[in-house]
Parts: C-alpha cells; structure tokens; sequence
C-alpha cells in the first residue's frame, strides 16, 4: 500500500511501515485547562493565600513607583500604592535559574548549587518553600514562562502544579532554549484558572486550603518585541499590563510579593544585557510587599537620590532606546531604605504564611508592622549586606568570577581587584572608595564555596568516545584566566556582534578569529558550530562541539547539540554516549532521554525504546514527546493497553503527531476491542487527510474478523486511490469478495 506520510512523524517499524523516524517533533502545548487543583488538606488557622510574581530581567529604575518619568506601569504603581517598597532590593545573580532558585529556597547560589542557567537541577537536600508551605497545608501552583525555569531544573519540587509545557521541538533547537518562551497572556490564564479552581471550598461549609501561587513572566527579557519608543520600556509596560487580571483574580486579601530575578545593563558599564557584570542596573530590582488588604494611607515620597548615570553605547545601537538619567524617587504607601536581597523573599513569605522555614535570609514581614519586631528587623539588615555573584564570566568566556556586597553606604565589587564606591551619593561607581571590611568578610564564605569547574567524563564514557575517534582536545584545565569581567565587556560585545551577522560565512570566521584569541569563550564555540551547520559544514560543527567538550564536558547545551548532530550525521554511537551523558548529569531532563531514543527509533529496536522512553516518562511524566514514542513502542512489541495509556496521556498534554489515532487504533485492534479500533481508525481518516493507512488498517481489521460488509467500503477506498497491490489490502478483498454461485 502507498505510505504518504503524515504530519506528526512516525515509527520506522510495524505493521504498516509508518513512515520516517520521529524526531524531537512531535509534541505541543496543552491544549486543554490547566488541571485543577489536587484536594489537600483543609487548615483550620488563618493563613492568608500568599502570591509570589517574579519580572524577568527587570530594572528598578524603570518603574513609575522607582522613578521613572518615562514608565508606562500603572498596575505595578497601583500595588506600589498599597504596599511596602523596599527602595534598595538587589538580586543574588544576573541570570534568572539562579536567582530564582533563591526566591525559592532563601538559599545562596553557592550554598543551593544552581549557579548558571541549564547546568545541573537543585539536589534533593535543598529545601524548598513550596515544599514547606504544602506540608503546612497550602496548594500550591506555579506558572512559568522561560525554559530555564522548566521543571527538569528542579524548582518544581513541593508544587502540586508546576506549568511549564515547552514545545521539545524548540527546545531541541541548538541555542534556542536560553530564550525559549511562553506568552505572559498565556501563563496569566493558567494561573488564573488554578487559582480560581483552589480556591472553590472542597464541601459545603469547608473552607478551601490556602494558596500559595507563582507566577513567572518573562517579559521584558530580550529579544524585546519592535514597537515605537523604547524597546526595553515598551515591554516592561507589556508584562505590566498582563498584571491587571493576575491580581484582579488574586484579589485584595492576598499576600503578594513582587520582584525580578535581575534588571538589566541597557549599556551601562558597557553591558547591553546582563551576566557578565555586577553594576546597580544589573542586581538592583524592584521589590513590592503588599500584607493582606494592603496598606491604607496616602503614599509617601522619601527625598530623591541621584540616578545611574547617563551611558555610552556603541554607535547605532538601540538608537530608540531613552538611556538618559532616573531619579531615585520612590513612592509608595511605605518604604523601606535598608538593602535587602533575594535570599530573604522565602524567608518573608513563609513568616506572611505563618508556615516555619528555615533560612539564609530574614522575614521582611515584621516591617509590616512596625514597633520591636520592626526595629529588630532593621538591626539585622544593618549588620548584614547584601550580596551578588556572577559565575557567568567563567562558565561561558573562561574568565575568573565576580562577586558584589553592598551596605547602606557602601558597594564592593570583587574579582581579580577590588573596586569600592560610596554608591548613595555616587551610584555609578564612577569614583573609588574605600570599603568596610565587612563587605569583604560578606563576600568571603562565597568566595570559599568549590566553583564548578569542568570535570573529567566518567572512565567509560571517555574510553567510549576516545575508541570512537572523540574527544581529541586536551583534558579540562584545572584553572581559568586571570582576566577580570570588568576587561571582558569589549570582547563580549564582539562575540555578540559576530553572533548577529546574518550571513554564516562571515559569522564563523569572525567567531573563529575571537576564539584564536580567546579560548576560553564558551558561547562563542556553540554559535561557530551553528554558523557551520548552516553551511552545510556538518564535520566542522560538530567537530566545533567535539573541542568544546574536550574543555567543558558536562555542558549541557554543548552535549544536546553534539548528540543532536551526531543523530543528524547518523552516527549513532556518539549521539547515545553524548544522550547517556545528559542524563547521567541531570536525570530530570528530558532532552537527553529525548536524544537517546530518537537513536533508537532509527535502528528500529523496540526493545531499547521501550526502556529508555519508560525511565524518560518516570523522570518526566507529562513529558508529550516520550509518552508518545512509548506508545508506539508498546504497540510493537510490548503491552497494547498500556500503549493505550500511554498514548491518551500524550494527547491529554498536548502531543501534536497527526497520527495517535492511528497507533490507538492499533493497540485497541491488538488488544482485541475491534469497535474501539474502528472509532480511531474512522478519526485517523479526518486527521491524516490523504494518508491511505487509517483506511486499509481499518478494512483489513474488518475483513480478519468477517465483518466484510463493513470492510469493503474501506478497501474499495484504498484500491481506488492506487492502494490495491498492497499485500494486505489484495487479500482482504479477495477474503470479502462475493463467492461465485454453485452451478
């Protein structure tokens, strides 16, 4: 019979022959509500639901209730209005998986482990405040919208909900999963239905549990969107506007925390984004406490402090981009002057909850209130700075690290040299300072805590790759270079102006030039190998990996890509040793389990699917993509009811293969429920348009089981469409064909 193909992808193996191997392409978002939220124990206390909403990559200073002239944020400035501003709130890191597993922990990145994006998952012995509040009887939900906060890192651990359903497709994509997102409208929505959906009383006169909700927008993280004026402020005022139905549903009685995991260079000190470097535009966040009911009383307006300084930026960049000064001029129902950090949002939303989690941070929540508890507070944010690292300069340039402690008169920055400021009346930096020996004593047990240099491959996966021609560079070396982050900035702006050069010839030999210079520039080496790639230089682009890997072999996104082309190459002993190493590092994620059985579907051993998608499906239970290939290999040659639960769980989650139908229709026949069989079969025909299978598979079913005046429109169909020298398509008409009168 003719295979046409279809849309979703199919198995190499079966029955039918199903087409070409599916790869990574074949799953979605879900379609359906977001489920609803678990029953969970009812608490007989007062509790207040608590909500924590995280800005990606937002500056303080770019916020009406900051300052800003400029700023189109009436809904943060209306909860300014009812809340507790804390004038001087400074991120822990500038990337967003770090910072954010702070929140979440009231853990230091050197203390929780998470000190870059995508690199490992938080461990299991971190505690987490999702997990305390659930234990104190809350549901909890979270809603996020960027793949570096996907469920594989770990975060997810103490949700009873933790929506983060990125396409594997995309995700899949060398380099584009650093910025791979979800609309804000989107997760709103989401995170609007589950908190209506908790909070509907479990039975009459039983009050529903508490809620504690997290929401996560990633707006206004670049690429910022065109639009007239500035770009970086017109989706600041994008994301504030998605606010206006998040706490209209929330409601006035809400505990609500607001923050960002970092702001943002805008080319302040040379930075146009952020990771590199440690400046106030980078770690100064904004930081909104609003108590149940808020905060009544007109607004107070303390005395406006200089801004940031106006900035110099390349010629022709971001020429709509408004980078004159801010005032320092908050107002709001209360504010705080004192530094607080990240590390103490968990801290402070467990003392709102009532709910005992311990801490690296302090509970802002007694300010609240005012009196002793609010001096104490106060006491202890004097005593203790804040603090902010950047491991950034040395996992993608091969640079040393950075580090900042900041009190409420001083800032340090601290790397290869030590660099001071009085920051209140010099808030740039422009002119060195003296700083506290209690600055430097902060930085210290972070300074102390192992860094993540590059280890050695396990001895099997090295003598693996080495009898296969791999890893020919030298072993990991054990330091890095003396430059400071600070000497990068030139160099990080040459590798980001070769990265957009549209033509992929020019791109890699401006790549190959700074990586002569500079070995140790990570990102660098992963954009050569996608400008190879586009080039058709297959060997060279994965030769690019080969070397990176050599240097940094448990980097993730360089394993993803080295496996996805070893698979592209068809070369599949590597691509499952480079997959094996993904998972081994991170058994949370599904990419590698993803890779690995993409390899075998190509070698058409069910056997192996089975195994790797079933451990996959463990690890990631509504992962679309791995639900959908272990059904097809259960199907083949395993358990067709199972292959049916498997195969409804992956349309349930959003799975976009044209064909379940199919491969349902399949596993019903197999496990002997022929009407079932049929009613897929019948809706394969409506979603594989043109394809003939749904109907030979279904005629062919018929005819087995006699049931021939039913099967022959089925088979007529397929004949007349060129489908009737099909082996099995010719014997079932043959079976069905009227008999011959006795003479």
């Amino acid at each position: 019979m003719r295979d046409t193909g279809s849309a979703g992808g199919q198995s190499r193996q079966g029955r039918w022959a199903l087409g070409a191997a599916l790869l990574l392409a074949c799953a979605g978002e879900p379609a359906a509500p977001p489920p609803a939220a678990p029953t969970s124990p009812v608490v007989e206390s007062n509790h207040p639901d608590v909500v924590l909403i995280t800005i990606d990559t937002l500056r303080a200073d770019r916020v009406g209730a900051y300052g800003d002239p400029l700023a189109a944020t009436p809904q943060l400035d209306a909860l300014a209005r009812r809340s507790l501003l804390f004038r001087e709130a400074h991120a822990v890191a500038p990337l967003t998986l770090p910072s954010h597993a702070t929140l979440l922990t009231g853990r230091a990145p050197s203390t929780h482990g998470l000190r870059d994006n995508g690199a490992v998952p938080l461990g299991d012995q971190v505690p987490t405040l999702a997990a305390a509040l659930k234990g104190g009887g809350y549901q909890t939900g979270a809603f996020v919208s960027a793949w570096v906060l996907d469920a594989a890192w770990g975060l997810d651990r103490g949700f009873d909900v933790y929506r983060s359903p990125f396409h594997p497709e995309e995700v899949a994509r060398a380099g584009h999963a650093g910025e791979l997102e979800l609309p804000a409208a989107e997760v709103v929505n989401a995170a609007v239905a589950w908190w209506e959906a908790a909070g509907r009383a479990p039975s009459p006169g039983v009050p529903a549990a508490p809620r504690f909700l997290w929401v996560h927008l990633f707006e206004p993280h670049a690429p910022w969107p065109s639009a007239p004026g500035d770009p970086y402020r017109a989706d600041v005022s994008r994301a504030d506007a998605r606010l206006e139905r998040l706490l209209r549903a929330v409601g006035p009685d809400a505990a609500v925390l607001l923050t960002a995991d970092h702001g943002e260079g805008l080319w302040s000190e040379g930075e146009r984004h952020h990771g590199l470097l440690l400046g106030r535009a980078i770690t100064r966040v904004p930081m909104l406490l609003r108590p149940p009911g808020g905060i009544s009383g007109p607004p107070v307006a303390p005395p406006p402090r200089p801004g940031l300084p106006t900035v110099g930026r390349p010629p022709g960049a971001d020429a709509a981009m408004d980078l004159e000064p801010v005032p320092d001029a908050p107002t709001a129902a209360a504010v705080e002057e004192l530094p607080v950090s990240g590390l103490d949002v968990a801290a402070t939303l467990a003392g709102l909850a009532g709910v005992p989690f311990a801490t690296e941070g302090l509970d802002l929540s007694p300010l609240l209130a005012g009196g002793p508890g609010a001096d104490q507070t106060r006491a202890a944010l004097r005593a203790r700075p804040v603090v902010a690292e950047t491991l950034y300069p040395l996992l993608h340039l091969g640079a040393a690290p950075l580090w900042m402690a900041q009190d409420d008169a001083h800032r340090l920055l601290s790397g290869v040299y030590d660099q001071g400021c009085a920051w209140v009346s010099d808030p740039g930096c422009a002119t060195a300072a003296d700083a506290p020996a209690a600055l430097t004593a902060a930085l210290a047990p972070h300074r102390a805590a192992p860094l993540p240099l590059p280890g050695q491959l396990d001895a099997a996966t090295a003598a693996r790759l080495s009898a296969l021609g791999y890893l020919s560079a030298p072993p990991p070396p054990g330091a890095v270079s003396g430059e400071d982050p600070r000497q990068l900035v030139e160099a990080l702006q040459q590798v980001a102006a070769a990265e957009a050069m549209v033509d992929a010839s020019a791109r890699a030999e401006a790549l190959r030039a700074l990586i002569a210079a500079r070995p140790g520039l990570v990102d660098a080496r992963l954009a050569l190998s996608r400008a190879a790639l586009e080039q058709g230089r297959l060997p060279e682009a994965r030769r690019v990996l080969d070397e990176l890997l050599g240097r940094w072999p448990d980097h993730m996104t360089a394993l993803n890509n080295a496996a996805a082309l070893a698979h592209l190459a068809r070369d599949w002993e590597p691509a499952l040793a480079w997959a094996g190493r993904m998972m081994a590092l991170n058994p949370t994620d599904p990419r590698g389990y993803r890779l690995a059985v993409a390899v075998h579907v190509e070698r058409d051993d069910t056997a192996a699917v089975r195994a790797v998608a079933g451990r996959g499906v463990e690890m990631a239970p509504d992962d679309p993509n791995l639900r959908y290939l272990l059904g097809i290999a259960e199907v083949q040659g395993g358990d067709p009811r199972a292959a049916i639960v498997h195969l409804q769980h992956a349309r349930a989650v959003g799975t976009k293969a044209t064909d379940v139908d199919l491969w349902l229709g399949l596993a019903a026949e197999k496990a002997g429920d022929i009407d079932a069989a049929l009613r897929h079969y019948e809706a394969a025909t409506r979603t594989m348009d043109g394809d003939l299978r749904p109907w030979g598979m279904a005629g062919v079913m018929l005819a087995k089981a006699d049931r021939c005046r039913e099967a022959l429109p089925y088979l007529e169909n397929v004949a007349r469409r060129g489908g009737a020298a099909h082996p099995e398509v010719r014997a079932a008409r043959e079976r069905c064909a009227p008999k011959p009168a006795a003479p």
